[in-house]
């Protein structure tokens, strides 16, 4: 998987920038990402910002699964530009799944929000899709969990990430798996 490693930087400063002044995010749990190999980043989804939160607090590049309505005009010529992976919702992805597994094989990190779309209910989280474990599980690639819990008030340090321990899943069976990595994204979340 191809990105402009330039204009991802670029954005990612842009973007991280917003982030740090308008909203003033904590972050426990950053030594549990590693510097090099495969991972994915599996957790909540409450807020646009959601992924630029991730992808402030590691040097690596986040490729994420992203939904395919967002690939259109500026942003999707970005999107596309900065590696960002695309998902119908109303049908099969074996495209997208093949990229995602093909760049965890090469070492890279992969993002995904496995509650499908952005939680706009009051539960904590929605139920889980099992696309996150099974790409882990056909890459060999561990999933960090990470909760973003709090406010996107500006201005008022509300917001917080953690991220948890890397979670291996290959002797897992899927639905296990799947619980597995939701419950610890519950408990992230409710800590």
């Amino acid at each position: 998987m191809k990105e402009n490693k330039i204009l991802y930087g670029a954005c990612k400063l842009i973007y991280s920038t917003l982030l740090k002044v308008l909203y003033r995010p904590s972050v426990i749990g950053i030594e549990n990402i590693p510097e090099s190999g495969p991972i994915i980043f599996a957790g909540n989804h409450r807020h646009a910002f959601d992924p630029v939160v991730v992808m402030t607090y590691t040097k690596r590049i986040v490729h994420y699964m992203a939904k395919e309505s967002l690939f259109k005009g500026i942003h999707g010529f970005l999107f596309e530009q900065i590696g960002l992976i695309k998902v119908y919702r109303t049908r099969n992805n074996p495209q997208a799944i093949e990229n995602a597994v093909e760049l965890l094989k090469q070492g890279g990190t992969l993002g995904i929000f496995p509650e499908g779309t952005r939680n706009k209910t009051e539960e904590d989280l929605l139920r889980f899709k099992h696309g996150a474990v099974a790409i882990a599980k056909e890459a060999n690639a561990p999933i960090i969990p990470f909760a973003i819990k709090g406010e996107y008030k500006i201005f008022k340090k509300k917001l917080i990430i953690e991220f948890g321990k890397p979670v291996d899943v290959n002797n897992m069976e899927i639905e296990v798996a799947n619980d597995y990595i939701r419950n610890e994204v519950l408990n992230l979340l409710r800590k």
